[in-house]
């Protein structure tokens, strides 16, 4: 019996240190910071994306109207030089579309709403305003287009890796002042926003947002594609 209850306390024993332990664990200092990194490169290539709509009660004669913006796009490929890789039709979009009463209920049958697009990568920026011409003046439509880098993987992979830097360094000031020391890595976490340059063709007013105090930002390049990451981490702090 003795030695029963003997052995029963020495599990206790055995099961509270582990609790203790835990505990401790679990209520180790920690410092959670982030960090982001803005990096520049020249565009060497433009995106355009065109969507082409057209509305009738009749479904026929919607179709019939959009394919013919849609085969006035088609025809530039000669004049503009544009290859078979560079351009790309989307899928065919058919959708019935009722008139809406005062609180947004359905009412009555309004059209068939037929949409399309075309998406042509422009790879000779030097041809810029000669595309913009051709392509507002072929049909009715809406055109946007965005500068991009045919580089813009490699570009984010070491923006990722300075963001992670920068979330470091600004950790480690942090804790110097309290007296403590980075300890080793609990998470890291990432957020990626796409900062890229767009324009669509109407009246919009181009903007760009200061970014925040701590970003480590690359040098000014004009006319730059901007890639922005930001990372999250936590280091244990001793």
């Amino acid at each position: 019996m003795k030695a029963c209850v003997s052995f029963t306390m020495a599990g206790l024993f055995l099961f509270i240190s582990g609790v203790a332990l835990a505990e401790d664990s679990d209520q180790a200092r920690t410092i959670s910071v982030s960090g982001t990194a803005v990096m520049k490169a020249a565009p060497d290539q433009v995106v355009w994306r065109i969507d082409l709509s057209d509305f009738d009660k009749d479904m026929r004669a919607a179709k019939q109207r959009n394919d013919t913006k849609v085969q006035a796009v088609l025809a530039l490929r000669d004049d503009l030089d544009i290859g078979e890789q560079e351009l790309e039709t989307g899928h065919l979009s058919i959708s019935r579309e009722y008139e809406r009463g005062k609180y947004g209920e359905r009412n009555a049958f309004k059209h068939y709403a037929v949409r399309r697009s075309v998406t042509i990568r422009q790879t000779d920026l030097k041809r810029f305003d000669e595309y913009l011409d051709k392509l507002v003046a072929s049909s009715e439509m809406e055109v946007n287009f965005n500068f991009e880098s045919s580089k813009m993987h490699e570009i984010r992979a070491e923006t990722r890796l300075k963001a992670l830097a920068v979330a470091k360094e600004k950790a480690a000031a942090m804790a110097e002042v309290v007296g403590a020391e980075l300890g080793r890595i609990r998470t890291i976490q990432e957020h990626s926003p796409d900062r890229s340059f767009s324009s669509p063709m109407s009246n919009a007013a181009f903007t760009h947002s200061p970014p925040p105090v701590d970003v480590a930002s690359d040098r000014f390049v004009p006319g730059a594609v901007s890639v922005q990451v930001s990372v999250y981490a936590t280091f244990e702090l001793k």
